[in-house]
């Protein structure tokens, strides 16, 4: 018995056998009145015991007939006649064995045929209250199979389910793959067109180390912001190599975030939507901030620039609408459900990506954050 209900049910079942035990023993003390009384009920008292002991024993047995042949709709005409031969052939048996233990135990020899009438004799007046005892045991572990069925039943359900969300995540980060390297590959063409050779080697270079960080966090669920950031900085760094002093950022981390737990992937697609739509489009340039803090048992995260930037129409998921914002989204939603939040708002001249999600962490992380900073 494995699980806990069978484990409380084994409990509750020898309890009850040891609880009648108790009974007939304390039965038989207060009918005993008078010294030769004593000679009288012992043997019977012992046969009763025997008895009950016997059905104590056999109580696993029954239930794991009931387990082993279960009383389904399809097979119940074979399998009825089945328990009902069982059950007749143990009543019989505890008839004619408790006795005979009885007699053995008190030290007394009975014929065999006393034995036998004896027990034919309970067997007639107390044989039918016996199947029903039977059928009750029988009962409890059809009971007990069913749950076993009911239980296996829903763990399959929830390992489906669980792969199902898994398998939909995995096409989320998949589906940003392509798009990132595609904006990436332009990147490096748009340098080469250009002549700045320097430059699109360095950003090749760090594309490579992008693609390995990729491979080292492509089928985990969640990566310490730490690991995103390092991420989003090897990202930046390809974005300043082909904006050059157009493009300013500025971190604001606090050091108390850096092991907490965030999807991966998660601010690299906020970044590049901040930068394509917002401080590529400006002639001059503009300003990134990327901003991590806690509030309270919640991740708060932002990304900032003060370019024209995308419409909020298009972040809340209306036709035009960009691959990494509405994919950012769905992903927050499958893993974390309403605990999740990510806003687009506009003020002023700055575009602010919001993003909160439940803040925790592992206990074994000692994070660093950008620029080299223990947390």
């Amino acid at each position: 018995m494995s699980t806990s209900y069978r484990a409380t049910a084994g409990r509750v079942i020898a309890a009850l056998w040891l609880a009648a035990i108790a009974y007939v023993v304390v039965l038989s003390l207060i009918l005993v009145r008078a010294p030769g009384d004593h000679a009288a009920l012992g043997p019977r008292v012992l046969e009763q015991i025997v008895f009950l002991l016997i059905w104590g024993i056999a109580t696993p047995a029954i239930i794991w007939s009931a387990e082993r042949l279960p009383i389904e709709r399809t097979r119940w005409r074979t399998r009825l006649p089945t328990h009902l031969a069982l059950a007749i052939a143990f009543v019989v048996a505890l008839n004619l064995v408790a006795p005979t233990i009885a007699w053995v135990v008190l030290g007394r020899v009975s014929p065999y045929e006393t034995t036998v009438r004896r027990g034919l004799t309970g067997l007639a007046a107390v044989g039918h209250l016996a199947l029903i005892v039977y059928a009750f045991i029988l009962g409890a572990g059809h009971y007990l199979h069913t749950l076993d069925v009911r239980r296996d039943e829903q763990l399959r359900a929830e390992r489906l389910r669980a792969d199902l969300a898994s398998a939909q995540l995995r096409a989320l980060t998949l589906q940003l793959q392509p798009h990132f390297l595609f904006n990436a590959l332009n990147a490096v063409g748009a340098l080469i067109i250009t002549e700045r050779n320097t430059e699109a080697f360095e950003v090749v270079g760090r594309l490579g180390e992008l693609l390995r960080a990729l491979l080292a966090i492509e089928r985990r669920e969640e990566v310490s912001l730490r690991e995103e950031l390092d991420l989003v900085e090897s990202y930046v760094g390809i974005e300043q190599a082909r904006l050059g002093n157009r493009l300013r950022v500025e971190w604001a981390v606090a050091p108390d975030v850096a092991s907490a737990q965030v999807p991966p992937m998660l601010l690299q697609p906020l970044v590049e939507n901040a930068i394509r739509h917002g401080v590529a489009r400006s002639p001059t340039g503009g300003r990134l901030t990327i901003a991590a803090r806690r509030r309270d048992m919640r991740l708060a995260l932002e990304v900032c620039d003060d370019g024209p930037g995308p419409s909020v129409a298009r972040a809340r998921g209306e036709p035009g609408r960009g691959v990494g914002l509405e994919n950012t989204r769905q992903r927050l939603t499958h893993l974390y459900g309403d605990e999740s939040r990510l806003e687009l708002v506009r003020e002023g001249d700055w575009t602010r990506l919001l993003v909160e999600l439940p803040f925790h962490v592992l206990a074994s992380v000692t994070p660093t954050l950008p620029g080299g900073a223990a947390a």
